[in-house]
């Protein structure tokens, strides 16, 4: 995997980081949350090299039953360093992913051209996923700026308030390419990307059909 050479740098945590509100507008059945910065500290990390995703288990994490279909229905992302007004821009796209935590297909939908706000940033649902995993994931357009955030294992590890390793969700690919996908990680173990997501759930409807229409197909 190529990287730009932007490592990480261990972050104080800044007060704001410290929960949000969703969206009032927000029909979610669950809001998944993967990152824990309970030690206070994050990652700070930047390259345009790679696309950075999450990839989200909906069975485990939302609940959805076989033959459900899932909506996101919106998200949050956390930015550190933006730089509104220079043009710096990312594109969200919306995947379906498999138990490898790879892409499956071509994106599902976009939100191409976003300049990042300083801190939380919340944006629309990207529409309904056709696997029992979804991936959101950024791209940077032409500079790795800003930086994307993790929680920070090492540290989370140091104070005892986490469970060391965490479960792989956040993940990096190599450009134009869907597999395999890379955890993010520090040297104790997975971290986690301060992004959340909502989605909902519901049975696929069938439309009913009627006796005449069933009858002729036996003729």
């Amino acid at each position: 995997m190529d990287f730009d050479g932007s490592a990480p740098g261990p972050v104080l945590l800044p007060e704001t980081i410290v929960g949000h509100e969703w969206p009032p507008t927000s029909t979610s059945t669950c809001s998944i949350v993967y990152w824990n910065t309970c030690s206070g500290w994050i990652w700070a990390w930047a390259s345009a090299l790679v696309v950075w995703g999450v990839v989200f288990d909906l069975p485990a994490d939302c609940g959805s039953l076989p033959g459900e279909v899932c909506e996101n229905t919106g998200f949050w992302w956390y930015w550190l360093d933006a730089m509104p007004g220079y043009g710096y821009t990312v594109d969200y796209r919306l995947y379906n992913a498999d138990e490898s935590l790879c892409l499956v297909g071509p994106p599902l939908n976009s939100l191409p051209g976003i300049e990042p706000l300083p801190r939380w940033n919340s944006y629309p649902g990207l529409g309904p996923v056709e696997s029992d995993f979804a991936a959101i994931t950024v791209k940077y357009n032409c500079s790795s700026i800003p930086k994307i955030v993790t929680d920070n294992a090492h540290r989370n590890s140091m104070s005892g308030c986490a469970p060391v390793p965490e479960e792989v969700h956040s993940v990096m690919y190599d450009l134009g390419i869907a597999c395999p996908a890379f955890p993010v990680q520090d040297r104790i173990g997975p971290c986690n990307i301060l992004m959340d997501a909502s989605f909902s759930c519901e049975e696929t409807s069938i439309e009913p059909a009627s006796w005449g229409a069933i009858k002729t197909l036996f003729r």
